[in-house]
């Protein structure tokens, strides 16, 4: 599973927005918690640094799967309307 998150994720480590540790340094995350029912497949699992895989789990951050990509929703005192958020590909970022 670890390799097909880090092949969908286009092997770019941690998927949250701005970080850029390798996928060696990084964990999988249940998007919905294996402790209540998430299962592990593909559309609810997400590569992240301990240092982001913590911040989700004591935080108001939500983590989604769009269009194939995970994607985070910052709490509302970060951003009021709550713009979801994804890393930049490297295609794409100027």
């Amino acid at each position: 599973m670890r390799r097909a998150v880090a092949a969908r994720d286009r092997d770019r480590g941690c998927a949250y927005p701005g970080c850029g540790r390798p996928a060696s340094w990084c964990e999988v995350h249940h998007i919905r918690e294996w402790e209540n029912h998430g299962e592990t497949k593909l559309e609810n699992l997400v590569m992240l640094c301990r240092v982001h895989h913590r911040l989700l789990h004591h935080s108001e951050w939500i983590v989604c799967i769009r269009d194939g990509l995970p994607e985070f929703i910052p709490p509302a005192w970060i951003d009021p309307n709550r713009t979801p958020r994804r890393r930049a590909l490297p295609h794409l970022a100027a």
